[in-house]
């Protein structure tokens, strides 16, 4: 095995992609465009793969739930003063509400709704369309 891995391409058997061309883009490293978040997904997507329903008639969520945060462990220094770990919401400035069932709607099991029907209403097609085992994620282009 070469010492240098940019020289060690085919040396344990076939190259998987192309090699390193030896540059980041500069999101990658911290320059320009880094800890953008990504706009291009929409949500909730227009299709999905292998989905026995259209995505129109899956049953929908709210924007207006209350924000959960983690709990902070507690830790005390050697002279047994209170540590600040933070308050478990890294971004202070991200207060948009969590998603949150609608009043009035009926929901599948979130833990079980494998051959469950797709309730009527807010947003849902038929009684009659059943939902199967999740889509399976698609490589990017």
């Amino acid at each position: 095995m070469p010492t240098d891995p940019r020289t060690a391409i085919g040396t344990c058997g076939a190259p998987v992609g192309p090699p390193f061309a030896g540059s980041f883009a500069p999101w990658m490293t911290g320059g320009a465009g880094a800890g953008a978040l990504a706009t291009r997904y929409d949500w909730p997507p227009a299709t999905l793969i292998s989905a026995a329903a259209p995505v129109a008639g899956l049953p929908r969520y709210t924007a207006t739930g209350t924000i959960n945060t983690l709990p902070v462990p507690t830790y005390t220094d050697s002279a047994g003063k209170s540590i600040v770990s933070g308050s478990g919401w890294v971004n202070p400035s991200d207060n948009t509400p969590a998603p949150t069932t609608i009043p009035g709607c009926v929901y599948p099991s979130a833990w079980d709704a494998l051959g469950a029907a797709v309730p009527a209403g807010c947003g849902a097609g038929g009684a009659a369309v059943r939902r199967h085992a999740a889509p399976t994620a698609m490589p990017e282009l």
